[in-house]
C-alpha cells in the first residue's frame, strides 16, 4: 500500500514537471515570436524632385524639367502594424482574403516578417509650372500647348505595408529560391495643395511654381485635376524573386507587381545590383511613390554600400493623376484612349550605410511618355532618402 502511494506520488510529480516543462517551452516560444520584430526598427525621410537629376538632363528647348514631387516620412517595426493606425487593419483583412492563402498553398517557406507605415505626399505637374518663365514663352512660340501636357495632380495620405520573406520551392523539385512579397494599403486625399508648397521648397534657384492653384483668368488649364479632399485609395502587391547570383553579393531578381485603386496597373521588372552582406534581395531604390515598397536592413559592417539598377514595364488601366474622374474632373483630363497603355521605367541608385546607424540613398528614374499627342515626354527625376537605423544587424531587423 505504501509502495502504491509512493508510486502515485512520484507519478504526479513527474506529470507536474512535464506540464511545467511544456508550459515553459510554449511560453518562451510565444515570447520569442512576439519579440521577433522590434517595436521600432528605424525611421525614414525620402524626397523626390526633378532638380535632383538636373546633372543628367539635356539642356535643350522643350526640356522636361518639371514632373514630380514626393515626400515620404515613415517608421519601421511592429508599431507600424498597430491596428490603432487603421490602415494596417484594412491591409490585414485584404491580405487574409487571398494573398495569405496563396502563400500558404504555394510552397512558400516564410522566414521573417516586417512592417512599414508612412505619411506620403506625391505631386505631378506639366512640363512648365510658371507661365512667366523665359523657356515657357519661347516654347509657346515654337508650338507648345499647355492644355496638351500633363495636368497638375497630387495625393496626400498614408500607407501601411507588410513584407514577408523566405524561400519558394519549385513544384516537384527540391530547388528553392529567395522570395519576398510586399503588400500595402494606401489611403488619402487628392489635391490638398501640399505638393505645390513642397515643389517650391525644393526648387532651389529655379523659378517658383505659380500654376498649382486654379486661375480662371488664364487661357490654359491651371490647378489640380481632381476635387480638393477627394478620398482615394490603392492596394498593392509586389514580389522579389532572386533568379541567380552571377558574382558574390551580386543578385539578379525579377519583380512582378499589381496595383488596384487610383493607380491601376500590372507590371514586371528586373533588378540587378551589388547588395550589402545581409541583403538577400536587390533593394528597389527608385522613386518615392505609393506603389514602391520600402526596405530597411542593417548591415554587419560599419561602412557598406549598395549599387543597383532596374527596369520595368507596366500595363496601365487607370491613373487618377491623368484621368481624374473623367467627365467629373475639375481640371483638364485625358481619356483612356488618349493614354499610352504600356510604360517603361528605368532607375539606378546608390546606398551608403555608416556605423550601422545612418543610411543615405540617391537615385535617378526615367519614365516613358504617359500620354499620346504633341507633348510627348520621357521625364527624368531624382530621389534622395535618409534613414536612421535603430535595430540590430540583419535584413528585416529582427532580434
Amino acid at each position: 500500500m505504501d509502495e502504491n502511494i509512493i508510486i502515485n506520488y512520484n507519478s504526479k510529480h513527474e506529470f507536474m514537471r512535464l506540464m511545467l516543462l511544456i508550459f515553459l517551452v510554449v511560453g518562451l516560444q510565444g515570447v520569442a515570436l512576439n519579440a521577433q520584430e522590434n517595436d521600432l526598427s528605424g525611421v525614414e525621410l525620402s524626397m523626390d524632385q526633378d532638380a535632383f537629376a538636373d546633372a543628367f538632363r539635356e539642356a535643350d528647348t522643350l526640356a522636361d524639367r518639371n514632373y514630380t514631387i514626393g515626400l515620404r516620412v515613415g517608421i519601421y517595426g511592429a508599431w507600424a502594424n498597430h491596428v490603432y493606425l487603421g490602415l494596417p487593419w484594412v491591409r490585414q483583412k485584404i491580405d487574409g482574403f487571398l494573398l495569405d492563402k496563396l502563400l500558404e498553398r504555394g510552397s512558400f517557406i516564410q522566414e521573417s516578417k516586417s512592417h512599414n507605415f508612412v505619411f506620403t505626399i506625391n505631386g505631378f505637374s506639366p512640363s512648365y509650372v510658371n507661365d512667366t518663365d523665359g523657356a515657357y514663352l519661347r516654347d509657346v512660340a515654337l508650338g507648345y500647348d499647355h492644355s496638351l501636357d500633363r495636368p497638375f495632380s497630387s495625393f496626400t495620405g498614408f500607407r501601411a505595408s507588410r513584407r514577408v520573406q523566405g524561400k519558394k520551392r519549385f513544384v516537384h523539385s527540391a530547388y528553392t529560391y529567395d522570395l519576398a512579397v510586399t503588400s500595402s494599403f494606401t489611403f488619402g486625399f487628392a489635391s490638398f495643395g501640399m505638393a505645390g508648397g513642397m515643389d517650391n521648397w525644393l526648387r532651389g534657384d529655379r523659378n517658383k511654381a505659380t500654376l498649382w492653384d486654379r486661375d480662371e483668368d488664364k487661357d490654359f488649364p491651371t490647378g489640380h485635376i481632381m476635387q480638393k479632399g477627394l478620398p482615394i485609395f490603392m492596394y498593392s502587391v509586389s514580389g522579389e524573386a532572386v533568379l541567380f547570383q552571377p558574382l558574390r553579393k551580386v543578385l539578379v531578381q525579377v519583380r512582378p507587381e499589381i496595383n488596384l485603386g487610383y493607380y491601376t496597373n500590372v507590371g514586371i521588372g528586373v533588378d540587378v545590383g551589388k547588395v550589402m552582406n545581409v541583403d538577400r534581395h536587390v533593394d528597389n531604390q527608385a522613386y518615392t511613390d505609393t506603389n514602391n515598397p520600402s526596405l530597411l536592413s542593417v548591415n554587419n559592417d560599419n561602412l557598406s554600400f549598395s549599387i543597383v539598377g532596374g527596369a520595368a514595364v507596366r500595363g496601365v488601366l487607370y491613373n487618377a493623376h491623368l484621368n481624374g474622374l473623367y467627365g467629373k474632373s475639375e481640371g483638364h483630363f485625358f481619356t483612356f484612349k488618349e493614354m499610352k497603355k504600356f510604360l517603361w521605367e528605368m532607375h539606378a541608385g546608390i546606398k551608403i550605410q555608416l556605423l550601422k546607424k545612418a543610411e543615405f540613398t540617391w537615385s535617378i528614374t526615367r519614365r516613358s511618355a504617359e500620354i499620346k499627342g504633341v507633348v510627348n515626354r520621357s521625364p527624368l527625376w531624382g530621389t534622395f532618402a535618409v534613414k536612421y537605423l535603430i535595430a540590430p544587424e540583419g535584413e528585416g531587423c529582427y532580434n
